[in-house]
This record gives C-alpha cells, structure tokens and sequence, in this order.
C-alpha cells in the first residue's frame, strides 16, 4: 500500500514528535521539514534524513505530499493550513486551532469547502487513563457528571525559558485547549456560560504581560466544571507539568492525578526530586512510544482508510470560542453566554 506522504511545518519541541512519528510509522513517509529558523529546521531534517524547506509555501505547492503537521506557535495555526488546505493537502493542526474565533471559523470552511481533513490534535484523548475513564462513562457505570475539577499547569520555565513567542499566548492557549477538550468530551455536551478571573503579576514583572493563573467556571447546565491552570510554578517543583483531574458522578467518584507515573528520581547532582512523565513521549532502545505520537498514528489511519476523525471539525472551533469566552469574562469581570 501506498503511504502518506507527509510534512511537518514547525521544528520545535512538539515539531519533532510529529517527525519521528511520521519517520517511524509504517503507513507513512516523511519527505520535508519547514521551520523560520534555518538552522533548526536543517538539524531536524538531517536527523530523520528528510528535505528542510524554509518557506511553507513550497510545502503547498509541493503535489506529492498529502498531509501537513501543523506545529507553530498558538497563534500562528491560520494562514499556514488555509494554505495547506487550499492546495489539497489534508491537515493535522496542534492545540489550539487558533487564537480568534474568526480564524477558527475560516479555517473550518476552508476545509469543508475543499472537503479535506482538518484535525485539531487534542492529545488527551489518547492518553490511556484519561481513555479509560471515558469508557466507563460511556458505559454508564459512573452515572452522571455532576462536577468536575481538572487542573493542568507548567513551571516557569516554560513561559520564560522554553518559548521566544511566550509574550504572544498564555496559560489560556498554551495549556487550557487540554483540559477544555477534556470536560466537553467527558460531558459529551458544550458549556452554557462560563465565569473567569485571571492575575498579572509574576510573569508581568518578568516583561511579559500575560497571565499568571487563570480560574474558570463553566456551567453545562446539569453539571459545572471548574478548571485551574498556572504558568509560575517554582522551577523546583518536582513534575514539569502539573496535571490532575477530579470527577463527582452520580454513581461514584474519580482522581487522576496524571503526574504520578510511578517514577520518582532524587539526585544529589542538582538536589531535586523529579516525576518523569515518560508516558507522553520516551525511547527505549530507539523505539519511541507515548500517547503523544497516537493521535499523529490515527491521523494517518483515518487518511488511509478515508474516514473521518472522531475528533470533530467543530470541535476545535467550539474549543477556540470556549477560551475566547473565558478571556472575555476576565476582561470584563462578568459570566459570559457561549454561544455554540
């Protein structure tokens, strides 16, 4: 059988999980990195022994490719898969699909209109345990959602350290897309309004005006959940990412508290405790795993079977107007109707 030929615009961090996957799947064939920044798009492209191209545009006018990663900054997603779209190449977008509702909206008609694939890659629902507990609420043995609290955050680190474009997204694009996707899709429905408060302070101090810790309340009507999320998290702290999910049912109770991976490391080399997270994305003796590469995997698997994701067009969109939402209530310190 023939494979999808694919490319990866972005060679960051989550850029290169996107090339190792298409490199080692076997349903795919990696033929071209693009990335700004010459010297890292030509180190990737060396590494998996692919073409580096600068400009994306020759990524769209390239005929052979058939699917684009999608895997710049948050607000960068829009002008690359329009144009990805519009030349005929199916499209796999990172969280968020984008930072405006509008953009969102042009996206999803320029996909439907070219009637290609436009996947948001919500990772979580990928993660096994966040997938078992989706499967015991579908089968009923939890009853109801009656609340949910989930809490995703990173260290410091991340804004000040990890990212030049920081300055640019925040907690609420950077980390909210997860656990947003994660309570509709556990909830099966959108929320009705939502009520929000964020701080400027910590991050703001450190030149970039972003916020620190977002709280937000959505209300689905039968049930309510309340997500929490920081970007100041003492470079100390012994996970990169904080991440916990807690679930009130009428028929029972869940914690997931997706840090714990059985893993704890204490060194007296830079006298830390650490968690590692090797569940998301690890090697062992060359060969990557993690739930991080599946959505890529089931992306390719919905192209060569030509069926359509089980992750929404809408559902992207929906995500990128909840988060809107939850910035529009901060601003104006008022609960905001969503309108789905």
């Amino acid at each position: 059988m023939n494979k999808i030929k694919c490319a990866v615009v972005g060679a960051g961090i989550f850029g290169e999980i996107h090339c190792d996957t298409y490199a080692n799947y076997p349903d795919a064939q990696l033929v071209a990195i693009c990335d700004l920044n010459e010297k890292k798009g030509k180190e990737l492209a060396k590494k998996y022994n692919t073409s580096y191209i600068k400009d994306y545009k020759e990524i769209a006018k390239n005929k052979e490719i058939d699917a684009v990663s999608v895997v710049t900054p948050d607000f960068a997603h829009k002008n690359i898969t329009i144009e990805m779209l519009l030349s005929g190449k199916n499209v796999l977008v990172e969280k968020p699909m984008a930072t405006k509702v509008e953009e969102a909206e042009e996206m999803v008609n320029t996909a439907k209109k070219m009637g290609l694939i436009l996947m948001t890659d919500f990772h979580n629902r990928f993660n096994p345990p966040i997938v078992s507990i989706k499967e015991k609420i579908e089968k009923g043995d939890l009853g109801e959602i009656i609340m949910m609290s989930t809490k995703l955050s990173d260290k410091i680190s991340v804004p000040l350290k990890w990212f030049s474009w920081s300055g640019q997204s925040g907690p609420q694009w950077f980390l909210f897309p997860h656990i947003v996707d994660l309570v509709c899709w556990f909830t099966k429905d959108f929320p009705k309004s939502v009520y929000a408060k964020g701080i400027k302070k910590v991050l703001k101090n450190n030149g970039l005006d972003i916020y620190d810790v977002i709280s937000a309340t959505l209300d689905f009507g039968n049930s309510f959940s309340i997500l929490e999320t920081s970007w100041i998290i003492p470079d100390n702290w012994p996970s990169l990412v904080e991440f916990v999910v807690d679930l009130q049912t009428s028929k029972g109770k869940v914690h997931m508290d997706i840090n714990n991976q059985g893993i704890m490391v204490c060194s007296e080399l830079n006298n830390t405790l650490e968690r590692p997270a090797y569940t998301v994305n690890s090697s062992v003796y060359n060969h990557t795993f993690g739930y991080a590469s599946l959505p890529i995997k089931y992306f390719i698997d919905c192209l060569k079977e030509k069926k359509e994701p089980l992750i929404k067009l809408e559902d992207g969109l929906n995500n990128v107007k909840i988060i809107c939402a939850i910035e529009k209530s901060i601003e104006e310190e008022r609960i905001i109707k969503i309108e789905i």
